[in-house]
């Protein structure tokens, strides 16, 4: 591309050196008319030239910077280390990595107290739907990854159903203990628990045992399942 350019500027530098020795001989020949408006368009299609030149000695330069990372890549380069860290913030978002960070351990358990005379066994069983009410309450709250029983729970995914007295999540058949770990603002994470009016409190009516407690490091383990969308389809733009 530069010697495209060079040779346009050899050709208007020529041009400019007849022009000017056409005017010298139309000069000497006592011709008043010396064609500045020529020269001055000349000069700013010279000045042009070389403006583009420069831009284009400045683009190759830094193309070729940016060449010299793609062909060359390593851990320590930056682009590297910007790609990996994008991946690391996917992976996590699509609940494929393990995660740490603050939060809040909840513990559920049956209830231990005797039935009322007439009062069914259920009253006193943590249900699907205990575990699963609980679990939106802390998303609510703000929680930005969840596990029972170290099992990563995924959002529109995670199925939790009951099987007699047990439930069974992901796949994986459960019983009570059962141990919710949630990662978020230990504070709004822990109200969601043990704040009036809440689902957990309704339970505790019931004798059923829920406990709360925060920390500065819950450790909750990647999604081992797959995520298969059914509607939704990845497009480019444009299409």
């Amino acid at each position: 591309m530069l010697k495209s350019h060079d040779r346009r500027l050899f050709i208007l530098f020529l041009m400019f050196g007849l022009l000017l020795t056409i005017q010298f001989r139309n000069l000497s020949k006592g011709i008043k008319h010396v064609g500045i408006e020529n020269i001055q368009e000349a000069t700013r299609a010279v000045e042009k030239e070389l403006a583009e030149i420069e831009q284009l000695k400045t683009a190759i330069i830094s193309y070729k910077a940016e060449m010299e990372i793609y062909d060359e890549p390593d851990d320590d380069t930056e682009i590297v280390a910007q790609l990996q860290k994008r991946r690391q913030n996917l992976e996590a978002y699509l609940n494929y990595t393990n995660v740490e960070g603050p939060g809040v351990i909840v513990i559920i358990d049956d209830a231990d107290r005797e039935l009322f005379q007439g009062e069914v066994g259920n009253n006193v069983l943590v249900h699907d739907q205990d575990i699963s009410i609980i679990v939106d309450e802390l998303r609510r709250a703000g929680a930005e990854a969840i596990s029972i029983n170290d099992t990563r729970i995924v959002y529109n995914s995670t199925k939790i159903v009951c099987v007699g007295p047990t439930v069974k999540i992901n796949g994986e058949q459960m019983s009570a203990p059962y141990v919710i770990k949630a990662i978020g603002n230990r504070k709004h994470l822990e109200a969601a628990i043990n704040a009036p009016d809440t689902y957990a409190e309704y339970l505790s009516g019931y004798g059923l045992f829920i406990e709360v407690n925060t920390s500065i490091s819950v450790e909750i383990g990647k999604y081992l399942g797959e995520l298969n969308a059914l509607y939704m389809q990845y497009y480019e733009e444009g299409e």
